[in-house]
This record gives structure tokens, C-alpha cells and sequence, in this order.
């Protein structure tokens, strides 16, 4: 990674830390309690919070033919502007209570010649209802494929709790002015899982057997 590229993912972090707080207390429209709206795009930029530094206007949410969707006609391109900066798609969602939630996603990464260097980086964030942010996965360059591959990700114990909580699930990508092809997102779901609590099995104490 650039020394370039390090300090535009600095200079961007306490700007996105702030903004992440503020995103959780904005109402989020859902579909369904627990799900996404709008969770593949199709009715363009609804429901999802957009940021780009440092330029603004930029069309994150789009049809363009230029990069197909996964499914439809619409997904999120992240990056691939050709200067260094940041993307960021968000969305609010409602984690019921006593339920492990469990994020998936497509992804794709188009090859790169060189791609020896992780000029490009994408970050996959889940923030606590009290703004405490947690790295689900990151993704660079170096991990194209050319095809969208699902992604399947098991948020962390912060996430399960005794009562709903609100959940920002954001999609980040950072780079440096090299390497101008995007992260393209689309058809987002939250899953929910029951707990497994495995019950504490004493060990099985035997008398020691003494020779005669």
C-alpha cells in the first residue's frame, strides 16, 4: 500500500467515524423488520446512504451498462473515479433480539494489470447502536476475479442481544488515483441464526488403579 494511499484512509477516517453516528439516529426505511430496503438497487440511490470524498455528486447507485449488475439493472460502483479518495454506500437495519445476524452479498473485483500492489481497498463495516464500528472483511486489487462471487459473513457477539438493536452496515471503498476500475455491490440480504449454546460437560473423573 502507497504511502499515499495510507494517508488519504487516515485523513477520511474521523470524517467517516462521525458520519456513521450520525446515520444510525436518521430513519431507515424497511421492508421488512430485520431486512434490507431496496437491498438489490433497483429503485436506484432509496433507502441507502451515499457519501464520496472529496468530491460529492457522484453517482455511487447506477444502471450504467458499463459494469453490469448482478441481477436487474442497478448495483453500487465503489471507487474507479480516478483520483484518491473515498466511497461509501450505508443502511440501517434492525437486528431482532436473541438472533445472530449474518450479512451476504455479491462482489466483484475485475482484474488489474499490475496488480502487485493493493492500490484499491474495500472495506466491509457493521456499527453498534451506540457507534462502535466493527471490520467485517476488506478486499484490495489483488482480489479480483472478473465474476461476482457471493460473500458470506457472521457478524460479531456485539451484534447479538437481548433486544433489537439498529445496525449501519456500510460498504467502503478507498484508493489512490491508480487502478480506476470499482467494487461493484449488489443484492445485499440479512439472515438471522439461533445461538447455540453447548451445554458445560463435567469430565469424567476415574480412580487411579494401583497395582497389586
Amino acid at each position: 500500500m502507497s504511502p499515499r494511499f495510507r494517508r488519504v484512509r487516515l485523513a477520511v477516517s474521523a470524517a467517516l467515524a462521525a458520519a456513521a453516528i450520525g446515520m444510525l439516529t436518521a430513519p431507515a426505511a424497511q421492508a421488512d423488520a430485520g431486512s434490507f430496503a431496496n437491498p438489490g438497487f433497483e429503485a436506484g440511490g432509496g433507502s441507502w446512504n451515499q457519501f464520496s470524498m472529496p468530491f460529492g455528486g457522484v453517482e455511487l447507485i447506477n444502471s450504467s451498462s458499463t459494469y453490469p449488475a448482478h441481477s436487474g439493472y442497478w448495483k453500487a460502483e465503489l471507487g474507479g473515479r480516478g483520483f484518491a479518495g473515498v466511497n461509501r454506500v450505508s443502511q440501517q437495519v434492525t437486528v431482532p433480539a436473541y438472533r445472530v445476524p449474518v450479512l451476504s452479498f455479491w462482489l466483484r473485483i475485475d482484474p488489474q494489470t499490475p496488480a502487485t500492489m493493493g492500490y484499491r481497498e474495500l472495506i466491509v463495516e457493521a456499527t453498534t447502536q451506540d457507534g462502535t464500528p466493527y471490520l467485517l472483511t476488506s478486499r484490495t486489487n489483488k482480489d479480483s476475479n472478473g465474476e461476482y462471487q457471493k460473500v458470506t459473513l457472521t457478524l460479531p457477539d456485539a451484534f447479538y442481544s437481548s433486544s433489537e438493536q439498529r445496525v449501519n452496515i456500510s460498504f467502503m471503498a478507498v484508493e489512490d488515483a491508480a487502478n480506476k476500475l470499482p467494487f461493484l455491490i449488489d443484492d445485499m440480504t440479512m439472515t438471522y441464526n439461533l445461538k447455540i449454546f453447548r451445554p458445560w460437560i463435567p469430565p469424567v473423573l476415574t480412580r487411579p488403579t494401583i497395582g497389586l
